[in-house]
């Protein structure tokens, strides 16, 4: 059985498509000039500031990574944590892993947000559900604790 967690594959999208626009942006700037009635200072103040955004978005979009956990046959959990362009893995023995359970925080907005969290013994917590929805962060929890062979619990932080 495998978990997955792929919130991360949004932001690396959307950084990906708004790298290009200003890519492309830039090239018909490059090609046409500024657009009419516009000093070329001022347009090229604004590409320069588009850049900045872009990158700085790309950069802290790269930092976030996706989950994958997968329950293997020999009594060990594989957890992979891929980034856009690298991956990190660990196996880890089944009895190190606690049940997973539901974290409630607030998003930006102030609504409130759920992890499906699960603590492995040297402290690490991987996420291997969120969202706004409770229900299905629970419903995560219940079949990881399942497989896991050990009863769920709940902690609202």
């Amino acid at each position: 059985m495998t978990f997955r967690n792929n919130i991360a594959a949004f932001l690396w999208g959307f950084s990906a498509i708004f790298l290009a626009l200003v890519a492309v942006m830039t090239f018909v700037f490059f090609r046409d000039g500024a657009p009419f009635g516009f000093s070329p200072i001022i347009v090229t103040g604004a590409m320069a500031l588009l850049w900045i955004g872009a990158v700085g978005f790309t950069v802290y979009s790269a930092s976030k990574h996706c989950l994958r956990v997968t329950f293997q046959s020999d009594s060990h959990i594989f957890i992979i944590w891929p980034f856009p362009f690298r991956k990190e893995e660990r196996i880890v023995a089944r009895n190190n892993i606690a049940p997973a359970t539901v974290v409630e925080s607030t998003d930006d907005e102030g609504a409130p947000y759920f992890h499906a969290r699960v603590p492995i013994q040297d402290g690490t917590m991987i996420d291997i559900a969120e969202g706004h929805h409770r229900a299905s962060c629970e419903a995560t929890c219940l079949r990881f604790n399942a497989i896991l062979g050990q009863p769920s619990t709940e902690v609202t932080v």
